[in-house]
């Protein structure tokens, strides 16, 4: 059983994302896909919710199961299908991005073959539920729909981005949940005298293997995630405590107020003193 939903496409360009057409392949053991490049415009978004199936990428067949997922570039070369002995349950999105590239992390243009192939692990219901809702959506489309089907075609993007581990290098599983405990961890004592020794300590790992796996897993570095905690806390401090800035470069583990002074004019465009004018 196959179903294609093709949508009309809104006026003016103020979506981020808004699909071409939507549906899926169930139980169907032919499902073979095979485009040239150039053949399609748009992003092309597959997740398998059951059964098998494969992705030709690299001159090698990708075999991938319920979990995966692949995302191919605009105008990429394609070369997929099911696995006929056991047919995957697959939904898929044609979709166009509006300004999106930054987010997708070109993920799907930076690969050789134009195909990102991945895995879910903790968000894998939350991106099937949000796959279900768009495919009810586009199936009863009308004008007023347009705002709620962008915002579930993003909410699957924003979840397959913030869980999904590479083919080769998934980032599921236990240590993937280590590191975001550990993330959790850096948050809530960002305050303290934290470096990159104490957190691989903490972790478990040399400082240079716990930096390689902890961006992997959160997308950034261990000194980058700290920096962005601890002024977030100062912040919260200085819209809501009367402390002055040393002090407050203090509380948050800074140490040195000028030090705190300038990260926080590098990352909010602003002294600590001007952002408590406009926010406090």
């Amino acid at each position: 059983m196959k179903k294609h939903l093709y949508l009309p496409q809104p006026g003016g360009s103020h979506y981020i994302c808004y699909p071409e057409s939507c549906g899926h392949y169930r139980h169907e053991p032919s499902h073979r896909e095979y485009r040239p490049p150039g053949a399609l415009k748009e992003y092309n978004l597959h997740v398998v919710m059951s059964g098998r199936g494969f992705v030709i990428a690299g001159g090698e067949r990708k075999e991938l199961s319920a979990g995966w997922g692949f995302l191919y570039a605009p105008g990429a070369r394609q070369d997929y299908g099911t696995d006929p002995d056991d047919p995957w349950d697959i939904r898929w999105v044609h979709f166009y991005a509006n300004g999106m590239e930054p987010m997708l992390l070109n993920k799907a243009r930076d690969s050789r073959e134009g195909v990102w192939i991945f895995r879910l692990s903790q968000q894998r219901g939350r991106v099937e539920r949000a796959l279900g809702k768009l495919l009810r959506l586009s199936e009863t489309y009308e004008s007023a729909k347009e705002p709620a089907i962008s915002a579930a075609l993003y909410e699957v993007l924003a979840a397959i981005l913030h869980d999904a581990g590479t083919l080769g290098r998934p980032a599921g599983g236990p240590v993937r949940e280590k590191m975001l405990e550990i993330a959790d961890h850096i948050r809530e004592h960002c305050h303290l005298k934290l470096n990159l020794n104490a957190m691989a300590e903490k972790a478990g790992y040399s400082p240079w293997h716990f930096t390689r796996i902890f961006r992997d897993a959160v997308g950034k570095s261990p000194a980058q995630y700290l920096t962005e905690c601890r002024i977030l806390l100062a912040k919260k401090l200085l819209v809501s405590t009367r402390l002055s800035v040393k002090q407050i470069a203090y509380e948050t583990g800074f140490g040195q107020s000028s030090y705190f002074i300038r990260q926080f004019h590098r990352m909010t465009g602003m002294t600590p003193g001007q952002f408590r004018e406009w926010y406090g």
